[in-house]
Protein backbone atom coordinates (compact mmCIF):
# COMPACT_ATOMS: atom_id res chain seq x y z
CA UNK A 1 0.00 0.00 0.00
CA UNK A 2 1.22 3.57 -1.01
CA UNK A 3 1.89 5.59 2.08
CA UNK A 4 -1.39 7.95 2.63
CA UNK A 5 -1.08 11.21 4.59
CA UNK A 6 -4.23 11.62 7.16
CA UNK A 7 -5.14 15.29 8.23
CA UNK A 8 -6.49 15.87 12.08
CA UNK A 9 -8.09 18.27 13.20
CA UNK A 10 -7.85 19.33 16.54
CA UNK A 11 -10.13 20.32 18.95
CA UNK A 12 -13.45 18.18 19.34
CA UNK A 13 -11.88 15.89 16.55
CA UNK A 14 -8.29 14.49 18.49
CA UNK A 15 -8.78 16.99 21.76
CA UNK A 16 -11.33 17.66 24.11
CA UNK A 17 -11.09 20.54 26.25
CA UNK A 18 -12.73 18.56 28.88
CA UNK A 19 -11.07 14.85 28.55
CA UNK A 20 -7.67 15.44 26.66
CA UNK A 21 -7.01 13.01 24.10
CA UNK A 22 -8.26 9.80 24.52
CA UNK A 23 -6.36 6.62 24.73
CA UNK A 24 -8.02 5.20 21.69
CA UNK A 25 -6.83 7.92 19.91
CA UNK A 26 -3.11 7.69 20.66
CA UNK A 27 -2.92 4.41 19.82
CA UNK A 28 -4.72 4.78 16.59
CA UNK A 29 -2.56 7.04 15.22
CA UNK A 30 0.59 5.28 16.79
CA UNK A 31 -0.84 2.05 14.74
CA UNK A 32 -0.98 4.19 11.69
CA UNK A 33 2.42 5.64 11.56
CA UNK A 34 3.67 2.15 12.40
CA UNK A 35 1.90 0.99 9.17
CA UNK A 36 4.03 3.65 7.13
CA UNK A 37 1.80 6.32 6.86
CA UNK A 38 1.55 9.92 7.84
CA UNK A 39 0.01 11.73 10.70
CA UNK A 40 -0.51 15.47 10.29
CA UNK A 41 -2.12 17.82 12.59
CA UNK A 42 -4.53 20.20 10.45
CA UNK A 43 -5.80 23.25 13.25
CA UNK A 44 -7.47 26.80 12.88
CA UNK A 45 -5.17 27.41 15.71
CA UNK A 46 -2.05 29.00 15.48
CA UNK A 47 1.46 27.68 16.11
CA UNK A 48 1.71 29.34 19.23
CA UNK A 49 -1.78 28.11 20.35
CA UNK A 50 -0.46 24.60 19.83
CA UNK A 51 1.08 23.92 23.66
CA UNK A 52 -0.69 20.77 24.92
CA UNK A 53 1.93 18.41 25.73
CA UNK A 54 -0.59 15.61 25.20
CA UNK A 55 -0.49 16.83 21.74
CA UNK A 56 2.34 17.30 20.83
CA UNK A 57 4.02 14.01 22.41
CA UNK A 58 1.68 12.10 19.86
CA UNK A 59 4.48 12.80 17.22
CA UNK A 60 2.57 13.82 14.42
CA UNK A 61 4.79 14.07 11.28
CA UNK A 62 3.91 17.31 10.57
CA UNK A 63 1.26 20.79 10.94
CA UNK A 64 -0.87 22.97 9.16
CA UNK A 65 -1.86 25.28 11.88
CA UNK A 66 -3.58 28.90 11.45
CA UNK A 67 -6.06 27.49 9.01
CA UNK A 68 -3.78 27.09 6.50
CA UNK A 69 -1.30 30.46 6.85
CA UNK A 70 1.33 27.95 8.50
CA UNK A 71 2.73 24.75 7.51
CA UNK A 72 5.69 22.73 8.86
CA UNK A 73 7.16 19.34 8.20
CA UNK A 74 9.29 17.91 11.17
CA UNK A 75 11.94 20.64 11.94
CA UNK A 76 11.52 22.04 8.46
CA UNK A 77 9.30 24.93 8.08
CA UNK A 78 6.93 24.89 4.68
CA UNK A 79 5.10 27.99 4.92
CA UNK A 80 4.78 30.86 7.48
CA UNK A 81 2.28 33.62 5.81
CA UNK A 82 2.20 36.66 7.68
CA UNK A 83 -0.36 39.60 7.16
CA UNK A 84 1.54 42.64 6.23
CA UNK A 85 2.10 45.89 8.87
CA UNK A 86 0.00 48.39 7.07
CA UNK A 87 -2.86 45.57 6.66
CA UNK A 88 -2.52 45.01 10.51
CA UNK A 89 -2.68 48.73 11.15
CA UNK A 90 -5.91 48.85 9.16
CA UNK A 91 -7.60 45.73 10.40
CA UNK A 92 -7.14 47.29 14.01
CA UNK A 93 -8.59 50.68 13.34
CA UNK A 94 -11.49 49.12 11.66
CA UNK A 95 -12.07 46.36 14.83
CA UNK A 96 -12.00 49.22 17.34
CA UNK A 97 -13.71 51.12 15.36
CA UNK A 98 -16.82 48.43 15.19
CA UNK A 99 -16.26 47.34 18.87
CA UNK A 100 -14.62 43.77 17.86
CA UNK A 101 -11.75 42.92 20.52
CA UNK A 102 -9.00 41.01 18.94
CA UNK A 103 -6.17 38.83 19.36
CA UNK A 104 -3.68 38.77 17.30
CA UNK A 105 -2.36 34.93 16.35
CA UNK A 106 1.09 34.18 15.28
CA UNK A 107 3.96 31.62 15.32
CA UNK A 108 5.73 32.62 18.58
CA UNK A 109 3.32 35.45 20.12
CA UNK A 110 -0.57 35.50 20.85
CA UNK A 111 -1.19 39.68 20.68
CA UNK A 112 -3.82 41.59 22.66
CA UNK A 113 -5.09 45.22 22.52
CA UNK A 114 -4.50 46.30 26.73
CA UNK A 115 -7.23 48.72 26.39
CA UNK A 116 -9.71 46.10 25.45
CA UNK A 117 -9.02 44.47 28.99
CA UNK A 118 -8.86 47.53 30.76
CA UNK A 119 -12.28 47.88 29.94
CA UNK A 120 -13.03 44.68 31.54
CA UNK A 121 -13.77 43.12 27.83
CA UNK A 122 -12.41 39.25 27.91
CA UNK A 123 -10.30 39.22 30.92
CA UNK A 124 -11.07 35.73 31.57
CA UNK A 125 -10.06 34.09 27.95
CA UNK A 126 -6.86 36.64 28.58
CA UNK A 127 -6.10 35.44 31.98
CA UNK A 128 -6.60 31.52 31.06
CA UNK A 129 -4.30 32.09 28.56
CA UNK A 130 -1.57 33.75 30.69
CA UNK A 131 -1.96 31.00 32.73
CA UNK A 132 -0.81 28.59 30.35
CA UNK A 133 1.57 30.00 27.98
CA UNK A 134 2.55 33.37 30.36
CA UNK A 135 5.96 34.26 27.52
CA UNK A 136 3.87 34.04 24.63
CA UNK A 137 1.17 36.93 25.73
CA UNK A 138 2.12 40.20 24.20
CA UNK A 139 0.55 43.78 23.78
CA UNK A 140 -0.28 44.91 20.87
CA UNK A 141 1.00 48.21 22.10
CA UNK A 142 4.74 47.18 22.47
CA UNK A 143 5.05 45.89 19.15
CA UNK A 144 3.85 48.22 16.37
CA UNK A 145 5.00 47.54 13.24
CA UNK A 146 6.72 44.09 14.42
CA UNK A 147 3.49 42.07 14.63
CA UNK A 148 3.92 38.60 13.30
CA UNK A 149 0.32 37.19 12.22
CA UNK A 150 -1.22 34.94 10.52
CA UNK A 151 -4.56 35.08 11.76
CA UNK A 152 -6.76 36.93 14.13
CA UNK A 153 -9.26 36.19 16.43
CA UNK A 154 -12.21 38.68 17.19
CA UNK A 155 -14.67 38.78 20.00
CA UNK A 156 -17.69 41.53 19.23
CA UNK A 157 -18.51 43.15 21.76
CA UNK A 158 -21.54 45.40 19.55
CA UNK A 159 -23.39 43.08 17.54
CA UNK A 160 -25.30 45.94 16.06
CA UNK A 161 -22.46 47.29 14.85
CA UNK A 162 -20.28 43.52 13.99
CA UNK A 163 -21.98 43.10 10.84
CA UNK A 164 -20.83 46.51 8.94
CA UNK A 165 -17.56 45.85 10.23
CA UNK A 166 -17.28 42.53 9.06
CA UNK A 167 -18.02 43.58 6.03
CA UNK A 168 -15.50 46.56 5.50
CA UNK A 169 -12.79 43.37 6.47
CA UNK A 170 -14.39 40.78 3.48
CA UNK A 171 -11.94 41.98 0.99
CA UNK A 172 -8.70 40.83 3.09
CA UNK A 173 -9.82 38.38 5.03
CA UNK A 174 -12.40 35.05 5.19
CA UNK A 175 -14.59 35.26 8.04
CA UNK A 176 -15.17 32.53 9.68
CA UNK A 177 -18.10 32.62 12.06
CA UNK A 178 -17.35 30.11 15.01
CA UNK A 179 -20.43 31.61 17.08
CA UNK A 180 -22.21 35.06 17.20
CA UNK A 181 -19.94 36.86 19.12
CA UNK A 182 -16.65 35.13 18.19
CA UNK A 183 -15.09 35.76 14.62
CA UNK A 184 -11.86 34.19 12.38
CA UNK A 185 -10.57 36.12 9.86
CA UNK A 186 -8.22 34.57 7.90
CA UNK A 187 -6.29 35.82 5.11
CA UNK A 188 -7.62 35.81 1.78
CA UNK A 189 -6.19 32.96 -0.70
CA UNK A 190 -5.36 30.06 2.42
CA UNK A 191 -7.26 27.71 4.24
CA UNK A 192 -6.62 24.12 5.54
CA UNK A 193 -7.19 22.38 2.21
CA UNK A 194 -4.26 25.14 0.94
CA UNK A 195 -2.29 24.03 3.69
CA UNK A 196 -2.81 20.37 2.59
CA UNK A 197 -1.38 20.86 -0.83
CA UNK A 198 1.60 22.49 0.48
CA UNK A 199 2.07 19.44 2.54
CA UNK A 200 1.33 16.94 0.14
CA UNK A 201 3.63 18.08 -2.61
CA UNK A 202 6.07 18.07 0.07
CA UNK A 203 5.50 14.12 1.02
CA UNK A 204 4.82 13.32 -2.56
CA UNK A 205 1.47 12.58 -1.61
CA UNK A 206 -1.22 12.43 -4.16
CA UNK A 207 -3.98 14.11 -2.89
CA UNK A 208 -6.15 11.03 -3.66
CA UNK A 209 -4.52 9.64 -0.73
CA UNK A 210 -5.19 11.77 1.89
CA UNK A 211 -7.58 11.39 4.45
CA UNK A 212 -8.92 14.23 6.96
CA UNK A 213 -10.73 14.34 10.22
CA UNK A 214 -12.47 17.17 11.05
CA UNK A 215 -16.03 18.57 13.15
CA UNK A 216 -16.41 22.61 12.50
CA UNK A 217 -17.04 24.68 9.93
CA UNK A 218 -13.31 25.71 9.06
CA UNK A 219 -13.21 22.14 8.64
CA UNK A 220 -14.94 22.02 5.37
CA UNK A 221 -12.15 23.17 3.04
CA UNK A 222 -10.49 20.34 4.32
CA UNK A 223 -12.87 17.56 4.01
CA UNK A 224 -13.56 18.58 0.40
CA UNK A 225 -9.78 18.41 -0.69
CA UNK A 226 -9.23 15.21 1.04
CA UNK A 227 -9.44 11.94 -1.28
CA UNK A 228 -11.64 10.43 1.47
CA UNK A 229 -12.76 13.79 4.01
CA UNK A 230 -14.53 12.11 7.15
CA UNK A 231 -16.47 13.99 9.69
CA UNK A 232 -16.84 13.21 13.77
CA UNK A 233 -20.31 12.49 15.04
CA UNK A 234 -20.13 15.44 17.13
CA UNK A 235 -19.48 17.55 13.92
CA UNK A 236 -22.14 20.21 13.01
CA UNK A 237 -25.09 19.32 10.13
CA UNK A 238 -23.31 20.78 7.62
CA UNK A 239 -20.10 18.96 8.19
CA UNK A 240 -21.51 16.14 8.63
CA UNK A 241 -23.64 16.37 5.06
CA UNK A 242 -20.53 17.30 3.32
CA UNK A 243 -18.33 14.87 4.38
CA UNK A 244 -17.70 11.26 2.37
CA UNK A 245 -18.17 9.05 5.53
CA UNK A 246 -19.17 9.99 9.31
CA UNK A 247 -17.55 7.89 12.12
CA UNK A 248 -18.38 8.30 15.65
CA UNK A 249 -17.66 11.10 18.29
CA UNK A 250 -14.71 11.97 19.83
CA UNK A 251 -15.76 10.20 23.07
CA UNK A 252 -16.90 7.02 21.22
CA UNK A 253 -13.10 6.29 19.72
CA UNK A 254 -14.29 8.09 16.26
CA UNK A 255 -10.43 8.65 14.95
CA UNK A 256 -9.64 5.23 15.72
CA UNK A 257 -12.85 3.81 14.12
CA UNK A 258 -12.40 5.66 11.21
CA UNK A 259 -8.91 5.02 10.48
CA UNK A 260 -10.13 1.37 11.41
CA UNK A 261 -13.01 1.32 8.93
CA UNK A 262 -10.68 1.95 5.95
CA UNK A 263 -7.40 -0.50 6.48
CA UNK A 264 -5.15 2.39 8.02
CA UNK A 265 -4.92 0.49 11.32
Amino acid sequence: MRPKAVFFDIDGTVYDFRTGVCDSTKEAIARLKKNGHYAVLCTGRSMCSIFDRELLDIGFDGIVAGCGTYVRKGDRLLLNYEIPQQEIAKTLGILKDYGMDPILEGEHYLYYRREDYEKGRGDEYLRTLQQKIPDSIAEVEGHIGDLHVNKISVRCTSPEKTQEGLRLLEEDYQIMHVTDSLKELIPKGYNKATGMQVMCENMEVDKNDTYAFGDSGNDMDMLSYAGVGIAMGNAAREVRELADYVTASIREHGVYLGLKEFGLI
